[in-house]
């Protein structure tokens, strides 16, 4: 054994431990909440459960299929005319569906655990494995993805997309790439989900993380907004 191959398996052990998550799928990312995810947020085996339960919950609030999730009981401060007095679609008085489901986490006030139907063997509501992002006490988010409750500073959610009325968005039955909820049609609505695929992390240096088209010279703005 020399040195050149101890150097070898030291680069081979580093790359594996910072190597980015899978291009497509929940496993290994930051949306993977089991024991196996990118931090490792609870000790529970389950993957999808975090978000869906197969035979269904009974939740009050079907955000996504079979949520099963508590839903965020925050108030938010939402993108309207005061912000842009030439807004043409018509904004949810509070967020509805998939942007709904998404800030029942990314708010930071309901704890990655927090489920309605719990995986077989439990372990949602440990947090001690916990790599990074989120609280080890509560299993609340924390840091930079809390998006918190006021939403007048990001682009518009649950918000009507109007072709009709604003000249600048290209038509609605045009558009690919990105996702109107729903589907792709005049009138349809914009959520966090038009943008970001939550089910794929995507290409590192392109669509990562999350994201459904490249940012690289706007193109994911553009899938939408006549340049």
């Amino acid at each position: 054994m020399n040195r050149n191959f101890f150097a070898t398996i030291l680069v081979l052990a580093s790359t594996a431990l910072f190597a980015a998550p899978p291009p497509t799928g929940i496993v290994g990312t930051a949306h993977d909440l089991s024991s196996t995810g990118l931090n490792k947020v609870t000790v529970a085996t389950n993957v999808c459960i975090f978000c869906h339960a197969t035979h269904g919950t009974g939740a009050p609030q079907q955000l996504i299929p079979s949520w099963n999730r508590a839903t965020t009981a925050t108030t938010f401060q939402m993108y309207n005319a005061s912000v842009s007095p030439t807004l043409k679609g018509a904004v949810d008085t509070q967020p509805t569906g998939p942007t709904l489901a998404c800030l029942s986490c990314h708010d930071g006030t309901v704890a990655m655990g927090a489920l309605i139907n719990t995986p077989i063997g439990g372990g949602q509501t440990t947090y001690t494995s916990i790599a990074g992002g989120v609280s080890n006490a509560s299993g609340r988010m924390t840091g930079s993805n809390v998006v918190g409750p006021n939403l007048t500073g990001d682009h518009p959610v649950s918000i009507t997309y109007q072709d009709n009325l604003n000249t600048g968005l290209k038509v609605a039955t045009t558009l690919t790439g990105v996702k109107l909820y729903p589907n792709n049609a005049t009138g349809s609505k914009v959520h966090c989900g038009s943008c970001h695929d939550v089910h794929n992390y995507g290409t590192v240096g392109a669509n990562a993380p999350f994201l459904r088209v490249t940012m690289a010279n706007s193109a994911l703005c553009v899938s939408c907004h006549k340049m």
